[in-house]
């Protein structure tokens, strides 16, 4: 898919613009206006500094080196590097420049894309932090770079620990799922957690976390982590304090194989998550640990996006043409940064070097190899082609008989989310950034396989829908969306509830998220009891 980008054409005319509007013609307005002015069209002054300190150098180093090589009287006295230092390190600077800025030359969004419901416009009306899109650093807009102060604070995160309140669940399965209406079946039982904060009563515990109590009727989300992530790091849980300090609690699903240090007690695991799992934690949670009536909502983020979307269409589905079979009803949904089509989107063009080898060798690492006594025992011939396997995506497709099935084909054709995403009803809002390297935005204009939706893309799918909403940002990289030009931080709601002034990270997408529930509860209000 070929993006627009901004021309220096573009460039150069508005600071010309710029220039003669702000300086020239207008200096009885205020000075304020003219710094803010500026500071929001830093991007393109960077954009300019970075892309003629390049075509200084191109023409400048040639001559200068060639200056010294040729007719330097110290040419045989002093090395190459020390005579031509001041043009290397123009050149690394430049270089450093551009890499670092990575060709964008804008922030914010470039599609807001809305299904056909009209509270869609009310909904925007109440989401400007939405509306906006990032603005990432001015340092950190290369999507590579950004993980790095993503992933410092991520571990700092975890290792501080939020203090949950842990539950556990017994999940069945059947054993072939692929057979219609298939019963549960022992050998498929396992234990599940769910991880609660704030704590849903008193735990009498000394531990400062532990006394923040929202009652049982406060609004929940329900979180589906990404792959290999869990509650501490979801990845990160910076989301967990940004929905904290709007007044919700979550409650995050540790599906199978994704509890720290806790091994599988069946050999089935499905890494992309399991929809009948989610549908006994969905009744679990609503039946047992909240009060009625409490609005529930629904939000994967990465790979856990996969069985929120999956999730959605079988159940908005079964409520429309089954409407006397009870349905997991969520006032709202959000998928971050999703993939899209399973079946392609873990290929190595899609999801790119080097993230691809790494996480598929942390992959068979944390699922398969310290559950080897048990997959082994289960089907050796599927664990070891897991093991062999080269690519990401061949890791899942190795693995479809132990999510229940008895090939890739099978798997996809029963699992894939997009199969019946056209059935969703549930508001939902989805994220994604054009430089996502690890969910590459060319998923969403791939034409859906399924003949049922006509040879339409997933991203005219969503155009046709009801209640979707999908931003499309210029920067963010994959879930970072690290947000402010300068100061990138804002206020720790968690740290501040308990007087300590913390900051975290400023994540565009945590804020825009918490903003989106909010809104939500109040332009959807007659979903909030489903």
């Amino acid at each position: 898919m070929n993006w627009p980008e901004t021309t220096m054409e573009q460039v150069v005319g508005k600071y010309l613009s710029f220039i003669h509007n702000r300086f020239l013609g207008s200096f009885s307005s205020p000075w304020i206006s003219h710094l803010e002015y500026i500071y929001n069209d830093l991007d393109y002054m960077y954009c300019l500094i970075g892309t003629f300190t390049v075509l200084l150098s191109l023409i400048i180093i040639p001559c200068y080196v060639s200056y010294s090589l040729l007719f330097s009287p110290n040419k045989n006295q002093k090395s190459f590097i020390t005579q031509n230092k001041t043009s290397l390190l123009v050149l690394l600077l430049s270089y450093i420049s551009l890499h670092i800025y990575d060709h964008e030359t804008n922030h914010g969004i470039t599609h807001l894309i809305a299904g056909s419901d009209p509270k869609i416009q009310q909904l925007l009306e109440k989401t400007p932090i939405l509306r906006r899109g990032p603005k990432p650093p001015i340092w950190f807009r290369n999507p590579n770079i950004q993980f790095i102060p993503w992933m410092i604070q991520n571990e700092i995160h975890a290792r501080q620990g939020i203090q949950y309140q842990r539950h556990e669940l017994v999940v069945t399965d059947c054993i072939d799922k692929s057979i219609p209406n298939c019963e549960a079946d022992d050998i498929m039982k396992d234990t599940i957690t769910l991880d609660v904060f704030p704590p849903l009563e008193d735990e009498n515990d000394d531990d400062h976390y532990f006394s923040i109590n929202f009652p049982k009727s406060t609004p929940v989300v329900l979180f589906a982590p990404g792959l290999r992530c869990h509650s501490q790091d979801l990845p990160s849980n910076s989301i967990i304090r940004a929905v904290y300090g709007k007044g919700f609690r979550s409650i995050v699903v540790n599906r199978r194989g994704h509890t720290p240090g806790q091994k599988l007690k069946s050999p089935r695991v499905n890494i992309f998550g399991d929809v009948d799992d989610l549908e006994q934690v969905y009744w679990h949670v609503k039946n047992k640990m909240i009060s009625p009536n409490t609005p529930i909502f629904l939000h994967g983020i990465s790979s856990g996006t996969a069985v929120v979307v999956s999730a959605l269409s079988k159940w908005d589905k079964r409520a429309l043409l089954e409407p006397h079979r009870p349905s997991p009803q969520f006032t709202a949904a959000v998928t971050a940064t999703p993939g899209y089509d399973t079946s392609r989107a873990l290929q190595p063009d899609r999801f790119k070097w080097p993230y691809n080898p790494l996480m598929s060798q942390m992959v068979k690492d944390h699922f398969f190899a310290f559950n080897e006594e048990i997959l082994r025992s289960y089907d050796n011939d599927a664990y070891q082609r897991v093991m062999n396997a080269s690519s990401l995506q061949d890791v899942v497709d190795a693995s479809a008989h132990f999510a229940g099935y008895p090939n890739a084909s099978s798997y996809y054709h029963h699992t894939n989310p997009i199969n019946e995403m056209q059935y969703i009803s549930t508001p939902v809002y989805v994220i994604n950034s054009i430089d996502d390297p690890c969910c590459s935005i060319d998923n969403l204009y791939d034409t859906s396989l399924n003949v049922d939706h006509g040879g339409k893309s997933y991203v005219e799918l969503i155009k046709n829908s009801e209640r979707c909403l999908l931003v499309i940002t210029r920067t963010g990289s994959h879930l970072p969306f690290l947000d402010g030009y300068v100061y990138p931080f804002v206020s720790d709601p968690l740290s501040n509830q308990h007087g300590n002034e913390g900051v975290m990270l400023n994540s565009w997408a945590d804020q825009s998220i918490a903003e989106y529930y909010v809104a939500a509860l109040e332009v959807y209000n007659e979903r909030r009891f489903l």
